[in-house]
């Protein structure tokens, strides 16, 4: 009998452990991809954290000024907030324009370029005064429809990249997935022609090369919050809260890495910026609360 009952036992245990039900597969297993000869992050761990007073609780972009001051604007008052790290306050802000929809800074020696929803830029020297500035607005040919939620500037040619996070098109002109379009500097126009594009398509094959895993190509979503180039590679980081990943691309469009984003880490990353040493700063809206900065340490 206590043969039986041991056998039983047995059968009750492998039973059970066999009917488990499998564990969830992780986001890192599914989309991080981090090659070996290139900047690494670590996403999971921050270095520092950085809460923003309540004028910035929707904090929308982000730009690397110097000295340990970041620019930060939030995306419905046309303010400019200059955000000390070491000291963990704004010492200055500078009222730029009347309310709206504003997505993206960048700051270029003394000129602030901040970026709205429409691709619309307002460019002014953001060492002025506290005033309004005499900013200038320039109307490119995007559109509302565009949704344009992240501006970089790339040095090489003298140029601000604007990335859709809508639809990519110009003057009806079909471009599949979300583009990434230059305004030169020197000419002072928008190129009509994206420097490049990333669709759901060039996703779920560089994840096919380097996973073991067949992927949806319906089910990936990436609609890009917030672009910037990498100070020493020269790589285009490109977040995006919605579909919570960011991608590393080369000048071409090619994808290099990607790395999931934890909604618990980051809940709505919206702005991206790099320190000249590599470190990585990813501004997030406070979702009811202060919005927030995390500092990670290029590896």
């Amino acid at each position: 009998m206590r043969n039986t009952f041991f056998f039983l036992y047995l059968f009750f245990i492998a039973f059970s452990t066999s009917c488990d039900p499998p564990k969830r597969v992780t986001a890192d297993r599914l989309f991080l991809v981090k090659p070996d000869g290139m900047a690494h992050y670590d996403l999971k761990n921050h270095k520092q954290k950085f809460f923003l007073p309540y004028a910035l609780e929707e904090i929308s972009g982000l730009s690397f000024v110097g000295d340990g001051v970041l620019a930060c604007i939030q995306d419905e008052d046309a303010r400019l907030f200059l955000y000390n790290y070491h000291d963990k306050k704004i010492v200055r802000s500078v009222k730029f324009w009347n309310p709206g929809d504003y997505e993206g800074v960048e700051i270029i020696g003394d000129t602030a370029y901040v970026v709205n929803s429409k691709g619309d830029l307002l460019a002014f020297d953001y060492k002025a005064g506290d005033n309004k500035p005499d900013t200038r607005e320039v109307n490119t040919k995007l559109g509302k429809k565009n949704d344009i939620e992240g501006l970089c500037f790339d040095r090489q040619t003298n140029s601000l990249f604007l990335v859709c996070k809508g639809e990519s098109e110009i003057n009806k002109k079909k471009v599949a997935g979300q583009a990434v379009y230059r305004y030169d500097l020197t000419a002072d126009k928008l190129d009509t022609t994206p420097v490049f594009t990333i669709t759901k398509k060039d996703i779920k094959n560089f994840l096919e090369i380097h996973k073991d895993n067949s992927y949806e190509e319906k089910r990936i979503n990436f609609r890009p919050s917030g672009i910037a180039p990498h100070p020493i590679d020269g790589h285009f980081y490109i977040i995006a809260s919605t579909g919570k990943l960011l991608l590393v691309v080369d000048r071409k469009g090619k994808i290099q890495a990607s790395y999931p984003i934890s909604p618990g880490i980051l809940g709505q990353p919206e702005g991206i910026c790099f320190a000249p040493n590599g470190d990585m700063f990813i501004s997030s809206e406070g979702e009811g609360d202060k919005g927030y900065i995390l500092r990670f340490e290029m590896q």
